[in-house]
């Protein structure tokens, strides 16, 4: 998998300089009616708005998944909190491998049948 990231990585690598280098014109770039427009290579305005999206895109992922992380930290602490119980039972000498199968009476809503 990483080797296929390499490449992915490699050829998207190429693909920009190649923008690159075909899109050095100077394009004048109003940002406000006050100033004076400002002379920016295409590429580099180009660049500029996939850094902006990429970013602006891993905020909303990242802020999407707050309830993602928040059940998985309280999930930890439910384990945590088991993991301590069952070592406190052992402490005492509980054996879950010596335990009995419930009795008949557990389940009477289902059939009683013999297993043979």
């Amino acid at each position: 998998m990483a080797l296929v990231r390499w490449i992915a990585g490699f050829v998207f690598t190429v693909v920009l300089a190649a923008f690159a280098v075909a899109n050095r014109e100077l394009v004048s770039v109003i940002w406000s009616p006050l100033h004076d427009p400002v002379e920016l290579p295409l590429y580099l305005i180009a660049a500029g708005a996939f850094v902006s999206g990429f970013l602006f895109g891993g905020i909303i992922v990242w802020m999407n998944g707050g309830s993602v992380r928040r059940e998985k930290r309280r999930q930890g602490k439910v384990l945590k909190d088991l993991e301590r119980k069952v070592e406190s039972m052992e402490g005492r000498g509980f054996d879950s491998s010596s335990a009995q199968p419930p009795g008949r009476d557990f389940f009477v809503a289902l059939p009683h049948q013999k297993v043979h």
